[in-house]
């Protein structure tokens, strides 16, 4: 008796397509984004010379396919999770500490399930951000190292949570396979480029497009005058 699959069954050829359906991708990607990743290949052959002992070598190290399937896994996450983070009911923003342009001086609060900002500088993201948080009525934090007991925690507190994390590219789609694994509907933001100490000898405040958060939160809410008055 020969069983139905249920979702689906691979041929004698899906291998072969699959191998073709790879370097379609990573051709087709990197031609896209020539511009984008123009200093990744300077950047990786630098790192694998490195002889130090610096605990993110490895990180340093990661190969440019991945940022390429990071990149495109965040995109997928954020369109697959659009709906359901309409629906929730409360929104968490969540921000990497090398936004703050004050970093490592940041005056931002130290709190046990994120630190928060204290908008202490105009002419940093973080005090924009906060801003339209403010208007909207919503909390940010800044990220924690255990990223997945701290969408925990707020989710368990707000019983409809929903978050918007903003990242570079290997950590963003990771925050939101720590949000699912959470029961979270997660968005997310790519920074424009990275400015920590992971990727740079003297670290410099990232920056991304403030615009893209406030339209996700539009979306989901309408202009902020009318989330306010809701």
């Amino acid at each position: 008796m020969t069983h139905r699959a249920p979702t689906y069954r691979l041929g004698p050829d899906f291998s072969d397509k699959l191998e073709r359906f790879r370097r379609q991708v990573l051709e087709g990607g990197f031609s896209l984004f020539a511009e984008e990743f123009s200093g990744l290949d300077d950047f990786i052959a630098r790192a694998s010379g490195d002889s130090s002992d610096r605990q993110d070598k490895r990180l340093r190290q990661t190969p440019r396919e991945k940022y390429l399937l990071e990149a495109l896994s965040f995109k997928i996450y954020d369109e697959l999770n659009r709906e359901a983070f309409n629906r929730a009911k409360d929104t968490l923003i969540v921000l990497p500490d090398c936004l703050s342009l004050d970093n490592p001086d940041c005056l931002k609060t130290d709190e046990p399930w994120g630190d928060r900002c204290q908008q202490c500088d105009p002419e940093c993201t973080a005090f924009k951000v906060s801003e339209i948080a403010d208007r909207f009525g919503l909390e940010v934090v800044y990220s924690k190292r255990k990223l997945s007991e701290q969408i925990e925690h707020y989710a368990d507190r707000s019983g409809s949570l929903a978050v918007i994390g903003v990242a570079c590219i290997l950590m963003l789609a990771s925050g939101m396979r720590s949000a699912a694994e959470a029961g979270v509907p997660a968005r997310g933001v790519l920074l424009n480029f990275t400015g920590c100490e992971h990727w740079n000898d003297e670290p410099f405040a990232s920056r991304f497009p403030v615009e893209q958060l406030e339209a996700i939160l539009e979306e989901k809410y309408g202009q902020a005058d009318q989330a306010t008055d809701d």
